[in-house]
Parts: C-alpha cells; sequence; structure tokens
C-alpha cells in the first residue's frame, strides 16, 4: 500500500498536467490583482473604488465552492486516464486491489490539492497584499481562515470524484453525476424543505447550502464559519461527507473486485 502511494506520488511529481493548472490558477489570481493595481495607479486617486484588498479577496471568500471544483479538477487530471493507458490494470496485476488503488489516490489526490493550494493562496495573497490598497471589511485572516472551514467538504469534493472516475469510463458522466450530488441534491433538498421539515434539518447541514447564508460585499464580511457554531457545522458536514462517500466507493470497488 506504501509503496503504491509512493509510485503514485512519483507519477504525479512527474505530470505537467498538475503543473499547468496550478500555474493557470495561481497566474489568474495574480493578473486579476495585476489589473487591479494598474486600473489604481492610472486613474485619479479615490476613483476607482474596487483597487483594494477587500474587493480581491472577496471573490474567494464569497465563492468557498471554487475549492471544490478545483478538486474535482485535480482528481479528473490525475486519473482521468488511468483506464485509457492501462495504468489500472498493471498495478490490479501486481496484486494491488481496487481498494487499496482507490484510498491510495485520494491520499494522494488530497496531498496534492494541498500543495497546488499553498502555492495557489500564497500568489493570490502576497500579490493583493503588496500591490493593493490595505481597506475594507473582507481581510487576509478572512481567506486563512476559509481553508479549514472548507477543506474537509473539498476533500470529500475530491474522494467522490475519485470515486466517480474509478467507477465510470468516461469523464463527462462522472462530471455530471458528481455535480448532481454535490449541487443539484443540495439544491432540491433545499426547496422541498419548504414544505417538509424533516427534510430542512437534512438540507441544512449540506454544504453548499451551509454557504446561503453567506453575505460579502464591499460594506460587510459575513460568513457561515465566522461563528463557533457555523465552523463545527463545516467541519461536520466535511467530515461526514468523507465518511459517506469513502463507505460508499469501498462498497462499490468491493463489489467490481469480485
Amino acid at each position: 500500500m506504501l509503496n503504491y502511494i509512493k509510485s503514485e506520488l512519483y507519477r504525479t511529481a512527474h505530470n505537467k498536467s498538475v503543473y499547468v493548472m496550478i500555474l493557470i490558477t495561481a497566474g489568474l489570481t495574480l493578473l486579476l490583482n495585476v489589473l487591479l493595481w494598474l486600473v489604481n495607479a492610472t486613474t485619479d486617486p479615490g476613483a476607482f473604488a474596487y483597487g483594494i484588498t477587500s474587493y480581491s479577496y472577496s471573490f474567494i471568500v464569497s465563492g468557498p465552492t471554487l475549492y471544490f471544483y478545483m478538486a474535482f479538477l485535480v482528481a479528473s487530471v490525475l486519473y482521468e486516464a488511468d483506464r485509457k493507458n492501462g495504468v489500472q490494470k498493471n498495478s490490479i496485476a501486481c496484486g494491488i486491489t481496487r481498494l487499496q488503488m482507490f484510498a491510495g489516490k485520494c491520499a494522494v489526490c488530497l496531498f496534492t490539492c494541498t500543495v497546488g493550494l499553498a502555492v495557489i493562496l500564497g500568489v493570490y495573497i502576497g500579490s493583493a497584499s503588496l500591490l493593493l490598497i490595505h481597506s475594507g471589511p473582507v481581510e487576509a485572516a478572512d481567506v486563512l481562515m476559509e481553508i479549514p472551514a472548507v477543506y474537509l467538504m473539498a476533500a470529500a469534493a475530491g474522494i467522490l470524484a475519485v470515486v466517480l472516475a474509478e467507477v465510470f469510463e468516461k469523464t463527462v458522466v462522472s462530471a455530471v453525476i458528481w455535480f448532481a450530488i454535490m449541487f443539484g441534491i443540495p439544491e432540491l433538498l433545499f426547496y422541498l424543505g419548504f414544505k417538509f421539515n424533516s427534510l430542512w434539518d437534512v438540507a441544512m447541514w449540506m454544504p453548499t447550502n451551509i454557504f446561503k447564508g453567506i453575505g460579502v460585499s464591499m460594506t460587510q464580511c459575513v460568513t457561515a464559519w465566522d461563528t463557533p457554531d457555523g465552523m463545527l457545522r463545516c467541519l461536520i458536514s466535511g467530515a461526514a461527507g468523507i465518511v459517506v462517500f469513502s463507505l460508499v466507493g469501498a462498497a462499490l470497488l468491493r463489489r467490481k473486485e469480485y
């Protein structure tokens, strides 16, 4: 198992697509801050209200589901072509079970996501801090507090992506089902909850519904995790997602094994 994880880490380290994805994402955050700085520098003082750190940080603080998409993208880049290039068959031939491969892929996917997150946020916060005026309700601390609140949820999204990549051969099918589970079902339960009280309680523990109370603008910064109860709800929701998707994935792959 440990040797399989090491081999996956080696393969990931030599996967150019991973570096391209991280560089493009980090580059986009840098471009955003550079554009804000340029407009701010070429207009009269006070004429451009958006050349501040708060406006830049608000993009990610107001959109925590971006972490979910990035987790899915990483999993797709790492494992989408495993069946096509024979990597999976070679691993099975070497005595690695599907369950061990699943666990190893989840571990490597989460490690890759964490490293990529550190690089992207480092560029994002660093460039905003250096180029933009430090002003507004949204601060770098809000971006940093978002990480522990959303990390487990994003990990669950990544595990689900790995499960679907293992079960379905076509990436399009995996993407549609992933989106339906992560966004479609919570949204459906949210609206059904207005009619059925029992569904409302379930719906409000789902990540995308937890984030509905977020209010981030040029005048305020209200997040779902800025209170102890809110942070705890985010952590429990994420941990529950990890457990559920891991158990479902293990069950599906165990059946496939036989």
